[in-house]
């Protein structure tokens, strides 16, 4: 009975820590897509805040960087994801191992989630308070668009309110 728990607790932290890639990965979530929008979105991003060329110049560092650190930490959730489903699929479960894997998925998905809010701080720093409030406002409407672009591909063709 505890081995059927065990095992059902598993294969439930596994599903949520994998299910999300597979919807990314498959066209039901926008946000790693590459549509051609991205330029489009930087120069309406520059024209509505009014950038000075100082503030472009940083914004792009801090962007280059943020791009680096994302990029190793998908790179790690990637191979975590696989070593998961190498744990999972095997004919005899390792259950220590297979903590210790959904361990390091939840804190390289907080690693994810912490560099992103702080790559938002140092934003925020460039920016003045009325152009904060604008850009506040562009990442609102930008959420709301994916949000719509993902309830399309998934079929639903609106947005859901959670």
């Amino acid at each position: 009975m505890y081995n059927l728990k065990t095992l059902a607790c598993a294969t439930l932290l596994i599903i949520l820590a994998v299910t999300p890639a597979y919807a990314k990965r498959h066209g039901c979530d926008g946000p790693f897509e590459h549509d051609g929008k991205g330029p489009e979105h930087s120069e309406r991003f520059k024209q509505a805040l009014d950038l000075t060329a100082q503030q472009e110049t940083d914004l792009k560092k801090i962007h280059v960087e943020s791009k680096e650190e994302t990029t190793s930490l998908r790179e790690e959730t990637k191979l975590n994801r696989e070593a998961l489903r190498a744990v999972f699929d095997a004919e005899v479960l390792d259950e220590p191992r297979l903590r210790e894997l959904i361990n390091t998925q939840a804190k390289l998905q907080a690693d994810m989630m912490v560099a992103k809010h702080a790559t938002r701080d140092k934003i925020d720093q460039i920016l003045t308070s009325e152009q904060q409030k604008k850009h506040k406002e562009f990442r609102q409407q930008r959420m709301e668009q994916k949000g719509q672009r993902n309830c399309e591909k998934c079929g639903t063709g609106k947005a859901l309110n959670m």
